[in-house]
């Protein structure tokens, strides 16, 4: 199982390389548009140009004339997120609900969606939201029945402990701290499981006292 991941682009710079070509160019890539296929069209669909003499570009959130000032890109710091897991109906909901700065939604495929953020928040900040929210897996996810069968044996070995902490990775890789007492030497154990699992991604299982 990958980490999951989202790779982001900015729309607003798309749409600000588009303004520099000239008429010729533009009708030039509306053609090279017509004959590609499904996948290729969507991945240069910022540039799709629906009407060049009318000077229109298809956003997201649809057709705009490119010199409206009601146009997404001049209303949001707008990003596509581009991730390697499914957008769920679930996941539509924490954006929509549970992420501050995001104002305009849009799921454009399985693994594609575009937010629009207002110029009072960070996209930085809206992105690292985003990722706490969204790169992270569930027990479900990780504990297939073989990793189960080994973090059961884990804790088999550990039950008689006070303390510790099983880290089970998206790989099936098992890895535990365990001490008697909470001491330096735990926690410092601990904090490497947390920086692991922050850069592989996963779950973190703790016995009853932490």
């Amino acid at each position: 199982m990958a980490h999951k991941r989202i790779v982001w682009t900015s729309w607003n710079s798309l749409v600000d390389e588009l303004n520099d070509l000239n008429e010729q160019e533009i009708r030039q890539l509306a053609e090279d548009m017509q004959e590609m296929d499904m996948e290729q069209q969507q991945m240069m669909m910022p540039f799709q140009v629906i009407a060049p003499s009318a000077n229109m570009i298809y956003t997201p959130w649809g057709p705009y004339p490119m010199e409206s000032m009601f146009k997404p890109s001049d209303r949001w710091d707008c990003r596509i997120g581009t991730t390697n897991f499914d957008i769920t109906t679930s996941i539509k909901a924490i954006l929509t609900n549970e992420i501050p700065g995001i104002e305009a939604l849009k799921i454009m495929g399985r693994y594609t969606f575009a937010i629009g953020i207002p110029i009072t928040f960070d996209f930085r900040e809206v992105r690292t939201e985003i990722e706490k929210k969204l790169c992270v897996y569930t027990e479900e996810e990780i504990l297939t029945e073989e990793t189960q069968a080994t973090v059961d044996l884990v804790k088999e070995q550990l039950k008689n402990k006070k303390y510790w902490s099983i880290l089970v990775a998206p790989t099936g890789k098992v890895d535990y701290v365990v001490s008697d007492k909470l001491d330096q030497k735990y926690l410092d154990g601990l904090n490497e499981l947390v920086e692991i699992k922050q850069l592989l991604g996963g779950i973190i299982l703790r016995g009853d006292n932490g």
